[in-house]
Protein backbone atom coordinates (compact mmCIF):
# COMPACT_ATOMS: atom_id res chain seq x y z
CA UNK A 1 0.00 0.00 0.00
CA UNK A 2 1.97 3.04 -1.16
CA UNK A 3 5.19 1.59 -0.97
CA UNK A 4 4.66 -0.04 2.22
CA UNK A 5 4.91 -3.42 2.46
CA UNK A 6 2.96 -5.04 4.88
CA UNK A 7 3.58 -9.00 5.61
CA UNK A 8 1.14 -10.95 8.10
CA UNK A 9 1.98 -13.98 10.07
CA UNK A 10 -0.31 -15.92 12.77
CA UNK A 11 -0.15 -18.73 14.91
CA UNK A 12 -1.72 -20.94 17.53
CA UNK A 13 -1.03 -20.09 21.07
CA UNK A 14 -2.41 -21.66 24.00
CA UNK A 15 -1.38 -18.91 26.54
CA UNK A 16 -0.16 -15.25 26.39
CA UNK A 17 3.70 -17.20 26.87
CA UNK A 18 3.16 -19.25 23.75
CA UNK A 19 2.06 -15.47 21.88
CA UNK A 20 4.70 -13.39 23.23
CA UNK A 21 7.55 -16.25 21.83
CA UNK A 22 5.92 -16.08 18.58
CA UNK A 23 5.93 -12.28 18.36
CA UNK A 24 9.43 -12.14 19.32
CA UNK A 25 10.19 -14.80 16.55
CA UNK A 26 8.29 -12.73 14.21
CA UNK A 27 10.52 -9.67 15.63
CA UNK A 28 13.76 -11.97 14.58
CA UNK A 29 12.61 -12.62 11.60
CA UNK A 30 12.06 -9.49 10.53
CA UNK A 31 14.32 -7.31 12.38
CA UNK A 32 15.08 -4.58 10.02
CA UNK A 33 11.07 -3.76 10.00
CA UNK A 34 9.55 -0.57 10.89
CA UNK A 35 7.09 -1.84 13.32
CA UNK A 36 5.52 -5.18 14.35
CA UNK A 37 2.01 -4.66 15.01
CA UNK A 38 0.37 -7.40 16.70
CA UNK A 39 -3.29 -8.61 18.42
CA UNK A 40 -3.39 -12.03 20.35
CA UNK A 41 -6.77 -13.09 21.97
CA UNK A 42 -7.04 -16.08 24.38
CA UNK A 43 -10.68 -16.04 25.53
CA UNK A 44 -13.28 -13.01 26.01
CA UNK A 45 -11.10 -11.60 28.83
CA UNK A 46 -7.58 -12.18 28.04
CA UNK A 47 -6.39 -10.04 25.09
CA UNK A 48 -3.46 -7.50 24.21
CA UNK A 49 -2.81 -5.23 21.42
CA UNK A 50 0.21 -3.02 20.51
CA UNK A 51 0.83 -0.49 17.67
CA UNK A 52 4.74 -0.87 18.05
CA UNK A 53 5.00 2.90 17.33
CA UNK A 54 2.03 3.58 14.54
CA UNK A 55 -0.53 6.34 16.25
CA UNK A 56 -2.79 4.89 18.63
CA UNK A 57 -5.32 3.05 17.89
CA UNK A 58 -4.14 2.55 14.29
CA UNK A 59 -2.18 -1.08 14.14
CA UNK A 60 -3.36 -3.22 17.12
CA UNK A 61 -6.75 -2.55 17.54
CA UNK A 62 -7.83 -3.18 13.79
CA UNK A 63 -5.93 -6.61 14.09
CA UNK A 64 -7.58 -7.35 17.24
CA UNK A 65 -11.03 -6.64 14.88
CA UNK A 66 -10.14 -9.20 12.84
CA UNK A 67 -9.99 -12.08 15.40
CA UNK A 68 -13.14 -10.93 16.42
CA UNK A 69 -14.73 -10.57 13.05
CA UNK A 70 -13.54 -14.42 12.66
CA UNK A 71 -14.32 -15.60 16.45
CA UNK A 72 -10.49 -16.37 16.77
CA UNK A 73 -9.04 -17.23 20.14
CA UNK A 74 -5.82 -19.15 21.05
CA UNK A 75 -4.65 -16.84 18.39
CA UNK A 76 -2.22 -14.09 18.04
CA UNK A 77 -1.87 -12.05 14.43
CA UNK A 78 1.68 -9.91 13.86
CA UNK A 79 1.55 -7.64 10.78
CA UNK A 80 5.12 -6.31 9.93
CA UNK A 81 5.96 -3.14 8.01
CA UNK A 82 8.69 -2.31 5.99
CA UNK A 83 8.09 1.74 5.76
CA UNK A 84 7.67 3.00 1.87
CA UNK A 85 8.55 6.69 2.65
CA UNK A 86 4.77 7.63 2.53
CA UNK A 87 2.41 8.51 5.43
CA UNK A 88 -0.93 6.92 5.24
CA UNK A 89 -2.70 8.65 7.37
CA UNK A 90 -4.71 7.68 10.48
CA UNK A 91 -7.36 6.02 7.97
CA UNK A 92 -4.82 4.44 5.45
CA UNK A 93 -3.02 2.98 8.13
CA UNK A 94 -6.25 1.24 9.95
CA UNK A 95 -7.35 0.01 6.39
CA UNK A 96 -4.18 -0.97 5.67
CA UNK A 97 -3.81 -3.26 8.99
CA UNK A 98 -7.60 -4.57 8.79
CA UNK A 99 -6.52 -5.67 5.30
CA UNK A 100 -3.65 -7.57 5.66
CA UNK A 101 -5.25 -9.06 8.71
CA UNK A 102 -8.00 -10.08 7.10
CA UNK A 103 -5.92 -11.75 4.21
CA UNK A 104 -3.85 -13.67 6.85
CA UNK A 105 -6.59 -14.98 8.39
CA UNK A 106 -8.63 -15.80 5.43
CA UNK A 107 -5.85 -18.47 4.19
CA UNK A 108 -5.62 -19.44 7.60
CA UNK A 109 -6.66 -22.74 7.84
CA UNK A 110 -9.32 -22.31 11.11
CA UNK A 111 -9.28 -25.24 13.41
CA UNK A 112 -12.02 -25.39 15.65
CA UNK A 113 -10.92 -26.19 19.11
CA UNK A 114 -13.48 -27.22 22.02
CA UNK A 115 -12.99 -27.06 25.78
CA UNK A 116 -14.19 -29.80 27.64
CA UNK A 117 -15.39 -30.50 31.06
CA UNK A 118 -14.35 -33.43 32.38
CA UNK A 119 -15.44 -35.81 35.14
CA UNK A 120 -14.75 -38.83 36.52
CA UNK A 121 -17.23 -41.50 37.65
CA UNK A 122 -16.75 -45.15 38.81
CA UNK A 123 -19.32 -48.15 38.10
CA UNK A 124 -19.77 -51.64 38.06
CA UNK A 125 -18.79 -53.41 34.98
CA UNK A 126 -21.88 -54.66 33.48
CA UNK A 127 -22.65 -50.71 32.80
CA UNK A 128 -19.87 -49.90 30.17
CA UNK A 129 -22.24 -49.94 27.34
CA UNK A 130 -24.97 -47.74 29.21
CA UNK A 131 -22.06 -45.56 29.80
CA UNK A 132 -20.15 -45.80 26.75
CA UNK A 133 -23.66 -44.91 25.00
CA UNK A 134 -24.60 -42.20 27.15
CA UNK A 135 -20.78 -40.86 26.28
CA UNK A 136 -21.02 -41.54 22.45
CA UNK A 137 -24.31 -39.47 22.58
CA UNK A 138 -23.28 -36.63 23.89
CA UNK A 139 -20.47 -36.83 21.57
CA UNK A 140 -17.65 -36.95 24.08
CA UNK A 141 -14.64 -38.59 25.08
CA UNK A 142 -13.84 -41.63 27.21
CA UNK A 143 -10.87 -43.23 29.20
CA UNK A 144 -11.38 -46.15 30.85
CA UNK A 145 -9.57 -48.41 33.40
CA UNK A 146 -10.48 -51.15 35.54
CA UNK A 147 -9.71 -52.51 38.84
CA UNK A 148 -10.88 -55.04 41.21
CA UNK A 149 -14.13 -53.39 42.49
CA UNK A 150 -15.44 -52.06 38.82
CA UNK A 151 -14.85 -49.21 35.99
CA UNK A 152 -13.08 -46.28 36.62
CA UNK A 153 -13.77 -43.66 33.74
CA UNK A 154 -12.25 -40.00 32.74
CA UNK A 155 -15.16 -38.41 30.80
CA UNK A 156 -14.76 -35.04 28.64
CA UNK A 157 -18.15 -33.30 27.61
CA UNK A 158 -18.60 -29.54 26.18
CA UNK A 159 -19.57 -27.52 29.55
CA UNK A 160 -22.72 -26.53 28.23
CA UNK A 161 -23.35 -30.44 27.87
CA UNK A 162 -22.30 -31.62 31.39
CA UNK A 163 -25.46 -31.13 33.49
CA UNK A 164 -28.09 -32.82 31.19
CA UNK A 165 -25.55 -35.53 30.48
CA UNK A 166 -24.88 -36.10 34.47
CA UNK A 167 -29.01 -36.25 34.50
CA UNK A 168 -29.04 -39.27 31.58
CA UNK A 169 -25.44 -41.04 33.23
CA UNK A 170 -27.83 -41.17 36.33
CA UNK A 171 -30.99 -42.09 34.37
CA UNK A 172 -29.04 -44.82 32.37
CA UNK A 173 -27.21 -46.78 35.16
CA UNK A 174 -30.33 -46.19 37.47
CA UNK A 175 -28.07 -44.29 39.57
CA UNK A 176 -25.13 -47.05 40.27
CA UNK A 177 -22.60 -44.83 38.51
CA UNK A 178 -20.24 -42.74 41.43
CA UNK A 179 -19.24 -39.25 40.46
CA UNK A 180 -15.70 -39.08 41.68
CA UNK A 181 -13.84 -35.76 42.10
CA UNK A 182 -10.69 -37.19 41.77
CA UNK A 183 -8.46 -38.28 38.10
CA UNK A 184 -8.23 -41.98 38.54
CA UNK A 185 -7.95 -42.88 34.95
CA UNK A 186 -4.25 -43.42 34.08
Amino acid sequence: MKKSLFIGNIALANDRTAAEEFIQQVRRQYHDAAHHCFAFRMDESVFRTSDDGEPAGTAGRPILSMLDKYELSKVVLVVTRYFGGIKLGTGGLIRAYNECAEAVIRQSTICQHYNFEKVYIHFPFELINKVQHTVQRFRGKIKEDADASGMQAEIEILPSKMEPFRQELITATSGRVRFISERVVK
